[in-house]
This record gives structure tokens, C-alpha cells and sequence, in this order.
């Protein structure tokens, strides 16, 4: 497309009533998430407690599959919301409900669902997201894991920077791919 013809279609009426009403859809979406979620689901852990418990779970396994070091479980602490994995009887990291990636799944959903495609493709690739998203997030607590053991002073960057942009450019990709027509799912 040319800067020419991008011009044009921005300044297309049309366009912009369509836009206008996207994102008026959108925050509307966002804020009844905000609250039912901050309402009802959190502190009730209604889809928190499966989805931190499942990622607990296979971050894990995977840490015993490759660590060298002694076995580690895991217990969850309902009170915070969190969980601990336990290395020789001792809490040694934890696990939030608010880094379980279920804002990313929405919001990579709820996106989706706005857009003007067909509901198969949305139902297809909302399924590979969400899985997508947790498979990214196991691996993500993995790393953390391994970042905080043995080398602490890169944990908050990575934490805080470093994988919300890695997690945040997934999503981003997942849209592309959902846009792009070259197959018509």
C-alpha cells in the first residue's frame, strides 16, 4: 500500500466510523473485564487458581527435566495467591496469580473478537494463542527460575522488562498472523 492510498483510507469516513466504533467496543469489553474479573473472579481464584496451579505444575517438571540440582515441588499458598516451588524443605521462588498471562489471553482475545473475520478463524487462533501464551509463560517462569538461582541481579530486568516484551511481541505476532490473508481459515 502506498503512503498515498494510507492517507486515503484514514481519511475515508467510513474508516473512521469503523475505527471509532472499534475501540468504543474495545473499552467497553476491557472494563467489563475489569471488573467482573477484579470483582468476582480474582478473589474467588475462578480461573487464577487452574491456570497458576497448571503452569506451577509443568515449570516444575521441566526444571527437574533439565536442572542438575536436587528435586523441586511445589505448594500453593491460597491466601496470597501464589504459589512457592520448594527446593530441601524451603520456600525458593514464587509464583503469582498476576504473572499467569490470564490479562495477556484476554487481551489477545478480545482483540480477536472484534475483528471482522469469520468465527472459525477466531475460535482457531484464539485456541493457538492460549496455548501459545501459557506454553510462552511455562517457559518464562522456567528462565525466571533459573535467572533468579544463578544470576539475581538480572531477575528484576528480566522479570520486569525483558519477558513483558517478549510476552507482549507474541501476541503482537498472533495478531499479525490472524490478519494476514493469505489462507482463508
Amino acid at each position: 500500500m502506498k503512503l498515498e492510498d494510507l492517507k486515503n483510507e484514514i481519511n475515508n469516513p467510513d474508516a473512521k466510523k469503523a475505527m471509532t466504533r472499534f475501540f468504543v467496543k474495545l473499552s467497553l469489553l476491557f472494563t467489563i473485564w475489569f471488573f467482573v474479573y477484579t470483582l468476582f473472579l480474582s478473589p474467588r481464584r475462578t480461573i487464577d487458581r487452574p491456570v497458576t496451579n497448571f503452569i506451577t505444575v509443568a515449570a516444575v517438571y521441566c526444571i527437574n527435566t533439565v536442572s542438575p540440582v536436587q528435586a523441586l515441588t511445589w505448594i500453593e499458598h491460597k491466601d496470597n495467591h501464589k504459589n512457592y516451588l520448594i527446593q530441601d524443605n524451603e520456600e525458593v521462588f514464587g509464583i503469582f496469580d498476576v504473572c499467569n498471562g490470564i490479562d495477556l489471553m484476554f487481551i489477545y482475545i478480545g482483540i480477536l473478537a472484534l475483528l471482522p473475520y469469520s468465527t472459525k478463524r477466531k475460535l482457531l487462533f484464539s485456541i493457538g494463542g492460549i496455548v501459545a501464551i501459557i506454553l510462552a509463560n511455562i517457559i518464562r517462569v522456567c528462565c525466571l527460575y533459573f535467572i533468579y538461582v544463578y544470576q539475581k541481579s538480572a531477575f528484576e530486568f528480566s522479570h520486569h522488562y525483558l519477558f513483558t516484551i517478549l510476552m507482549y511481541v507474541l501476541i503482537f505476532y498472533g495478531w499479525l498472523l490472524f490478519i494476514k490473508k493469505k489462507k482463508a481459515v
